[in-house]
């Protein structure tokens, strides 16, 4: 009883099914899919971004109840929402810890100070703070020690400032990928080990979907899926967060509105209402009543923004945060293992929860939830 989730952050499922239907550039992702379970059309959790999806994956539930409403926190402008003590809900790995499984956690985000026995977590450092120091209080020490020794080369030059350099956001999916097959590789027991892997999504947002250093992300991608397939021995489930789609101009609102606003990609919310708004080029419609509450934000007025356009600081030419309706937006999961119940799954992120749950026997409320659904007669 083991299983190993993949995250292939930012992978839509179009992206994902061109990857595997040729064998020949990416055949690790071909084969995968050929011999799994594939599910595309998947709709995400609003708000779209990866910390607040993520930690719907980790805990079954939507960003109102786990607490988790964006990837930053104090109105997006930061720090980073990545310890694990501000979810509200239980969690797979606690649930893990429940049944005295023993779990592997790496760059998966907001795990920071979670106990997990083997956690290379995803750090995000301030300005003055030591990076090292900062990964072994959030992790597990010796394990990440051994790991940064035997790959240190990966390492070299890598710091918060040059995430967006493409060879940087490669080589940190290489050093996840060899400390997790060296793990899988040992003698250690692991009962769920979870990979998240970082590459397309920083790539995307620098180059958008037609830069070259695209391909070399997606190249890698196969290539880290079947050495940690090689190393691994048990069920594996991949899957995607989110979508991206390419932006021609980036708008910072709080310049233009100060701090009424959280700014979250393809989407903001406003303290109050602003007169006019939806006459602005960069505005796309105003978020449902059920989007804001959905997404923790009730009370709120929000707005998405029109494709082409994102609502952050930088200069992005790529990114997400989009209501889950809009065009080639949709996500994936393909498992290979035992046979699933798919009167079960719903083509909600959230089916991969419930894979995990339901494959590991964990104590999650998602499987009480789904073992309460009726089938509809050709509804998967």
């Amino acid at each position: 009883m083991s299983l190993l989730v993949i995250s292939f952050d930012a992978v839509a499922d179009y992206v994902f099914n061109e990857m595997a239907s040729d064998e020949n550039l990416y055949p690790n992702i071909a084969k995968f899919k050929k011999n799994s379970y594939y599910r595309d059309k998947v709709t995400t959790s609003f708000i779209s971004n990866t910390y607040p999806i993520h930690t719907t994956i980790s805990t079954g539930k939507p960003p109102k109840k786990h607490g988790i409403i964006g990837n930053k926190l104090n109105d997006g402008r930061g720090p980073w929402a990545q310890e694990g003590k501000l979810i509200k809900c239980k969690t797979i790995w606690q649930a893990a810890k429940e049944k005295k499984l023993k779990t592997a956690a790496l760059l998966w985000p907001v795990t920071c100070g979670e106990k997990i026995d083997y956690h290379l977590p995803e750090v995000h450092v301030n300005r003055g703070e030591n990076r090292l120091i900062k990964h072994l209080k959030y992790g597990s020490p010796i394990f990440q020690i051994k790991g940064m020794l035997k790959h240190i080369k990966l390492l070299q030059g890598f710091s918060e400032n040059s995430m967006g350099k493409n060879n940087i956001a490669i080589n940190l999916d290489r050093f996840t990928t060899n400390i997790a097959s060296d793990l899988f590789k040992s003698s250690k027991k692991v009962d769920l080990a979870l990979v998240h892997l970082i590459s397309y999504d920083t790539i995307f947002h620098h180059v958008g979907s037609k830069g070259k250093a695209l391909a070399h992300a997606k190249k890698s991608l196969d290539e880290n899926l079947g050495k940690l397939l090689k190393a691994w021995r048990g069920k594996v489930l991949v899957f995607s967060d989110h979508a991206q789609l390419d932006v021609e101009e980036t708008v910072n609102l709080h310049k233009l509105y100060g701090n009424i606003v959280h700014q979250q990609g393809g989407s903001a919310f406003f303290k109050r209402e602003v007169e006019g708004i939806e006459k602005m080029p960069w505005f796309g419609r105003f978020l449902t009543e059920e989007e804001l509450d959905y997404a923790g934000y009730k009370g709120f007025m929000g707005i998405a923004a029109k494709i082409g356009y994102s609502f952050v600081t930088l200069k992005f030419k790529g990114d997400h945060g989009y209501p889950v309706d809009y065009p080639n937006y949709n996500t994936f999961y393909t498992f290979y293992g035992s046979k699933l119940d798919k009167s079960k799954l719903i083509g909600h992120i959230t089916d991969v929860t419930y894979i995990i749950a339901k494959e590991l026997g964990l104590n999650m409320d998602i499987i009480k939830e789904r073992e309460s659904l009726v089938p509809v007669m050709g509804a998967i």
